[in-house]
């Protein structure tokens, strides 16, 4: 009664038919953000798939798979599960995903992705993966000077008014872990001393 004292006549069932699908509208914006998410982390999957042709490890017998750990990132994980499903293959390898509960519970991985909820444990990460030849990868804003790798980062777009997917590099991190980038790798990323 008291929102119908403000609004013209016949305009109380608009209001009241606005406030009634108010909630439909947020499940849509929630909707859509749910699937700009998962697009988000596909395409990451897809950047950190890519990434092995870009990197040089060192030998390893062929029968051995290919391990891309997760720490801190149960949703990248499922994502990266795919790779697995579709029987994506590294220099002949099979893609095996690894997700790990703790630094303690780490094993040997080729990639091992650092998600957001493991940043109070990046020291032990760290710590844990040191000498191995393990590309670290992560997509927190800061993660390459914190010491990973190879930072996924979110950069404005300010032509077509959207964000892209950019890479950032630590050449130090990659040369501590034994590992090599290819120049071509170095072109397209912010390269960070």
């Amino acid at each position: 009664m008291l929102a119908s004292a403000f609004l013209p006549r016949g305009s109380g069932r608009l209001f009241a038919l606005l406030i009634a699908l108010l909630p439909c509208w947020l499940s849509v914006a929630a909707a859509q953000d749910q699937r700009d998410d998962n697009l988000l982390t596909e395409l990451k999957v897809a950047y950190i798939y890519n990434l092995t042709r870009f990197i040089e490890w060192p030998a390893v017998p062929a029968e051995r798979p290919f391990v891309i750990g997760v720490i801190g990132d149960p949703v990248m994980a499922r994502h990266l599960r795919a790779l697995e499903q579709e029987a994506k293959r590294v220099e002949d390898r099979p893609i095996e995903i690894r997700a790990y509960p703790s630094p303690e519970a780490i094993g040997p991985s080729e990639i091992l992705f650092v998600g957001t909820e493991a940043q109070e444990q990046l020291a032990a990460i760290l710590r844990r993966t040191a000498g191995q030849p393990t590309l670290l990868v992560g997509d927190t804003p800061g993660d390459a000077e914190r010491g990973l790798a190879i930072e996924i980062y979110r950069k404005p777009d300010i032509f077509r008014k959207t964000e892209r997917l950019r890479l950032r590099i630590n050449a130090a991190a990659l040369k501590d872990r034994g590992l090599a980038a290819s120049a071509r790798l170095y072109d397209v990323a912010e390269v960070v001393r």
